[in-house]
């Protein structure tokens, strides 16, 4: 516990000031984290070593991603975007329950989840950060996904230790209790609420604290895909990288499904007028 907190402080400040920043900074961080990612991702499957030709076009596509959210305003014009994302959160873990179920994965679909997975659902962060030329409310809302997202791992990961009796998903996740997903819940609204008072997001803070929930929600349904990908892949974890979590896998998993959401909500509903 004490090591997976000192790793937290001691990566927080650097993704924090990064956001702050803003181009190059935080472009250049998710440019590392997502390839770091996509390693782990393609290490789910050993017998993709044998492929380098195909991991280096997963690579390239994994850029490519980043750069479109960097540099394209609207990103995918919104709604097939949207379409996009949907169709990620069900295909990933789809494809790799098939592989669980089979003991072998077709090569060409695995590449291009990774990329997906990774890159496209990673750049929505930076499409966030951008909107309107790096607006402040821009900054302010992805400090708020990203800080809401970890208040829920958070209050679910020490509201199940401390509560957590009836499980939700034993044959997906062991360890994930109903009453951890609720504690999970009552943190993001929490943290919602008071990140709405205290930044510069444009909108009244009910209207935080109702995308609050859906973050919520959203990090919680993205930590259980995860939890279905190793579980069909036979790992307990995706890596070592990160001392006390695991691989850089196992900390996206909640970030890569509440960014899209964020993104579209602000984009779509909540941007202040100019």
């Amino acid at each position: 516990m004490a090591l997976r907190v000192l790793t937290a402080l001691l990566g927080l400040p650097v993704l924090l000031g990064a956001v702050w920043l803003g181009f190059p900074y935080l472009t250049i961080l998710v440019g590392v984290v997502a390839l770091l990612a996509l390693r782990e991702f393609y290490g789910l499957a050993p017998e993709l070593a044998t492929y380098r030709g195909l991991t280096l076009i997963g690579i390239l596509y994994t850029l490519l991603f980043l750069v479109g959210g960097q540099f394209a305003d609207p990103w995918y014009q919104y709604s097939p975007g949207i379409a996009f994302a949907a169709l990620v959160f069900i295909a990933v873990p789809w494809l790799m329950a098939r592989r669980g179920r089979n003991g072998k994965v077709a090569m060409v679909p695995f590449v291009v989840a990774g990329p997906v997975y990774v890159g496209f659902l990673l750049s929505h962060g930076l499409a966030l950060r951008e909107l309107d030329g790096g607006a402040d409310y821009a900054r302010d809302w992805l400090l708020f996904a990203l800080l809401v997202t970890f208040a829920t791992d958070t209050g679910a990961f020490l509201t199940g230790r401390a509560v957590g009796r009836r499980h939700m998903a034993p044959a997906v996740s062991p360890g994930k209790t109903w009453e951890g997903a609720a504690g999970g819940f009552v943190w993001s609204a929490g943290a919602a609420a008071g990140l709405g008072a205290l930044l510069q997001l444009g909108t009244p803070v009910w209207q935080a604290t109702l995308v609050g929930t859906a973050v919520g929600a959203m990090a919680q349904l993205g930590d259980l895909a995860e939890s279905r990908v190793k579980r069909a892949s036979g790992v307990k974890d995706t890596g070592a990288l990160l001392p006390g979590h695991g691989g850089l896998l196992d900390r996206l998993d909640s970030i890569v499904f509440t960014l899209p959401v964020v993104y579209y909500l602000v984009a779509l509903v909540l941007k202040p007028s100019s």
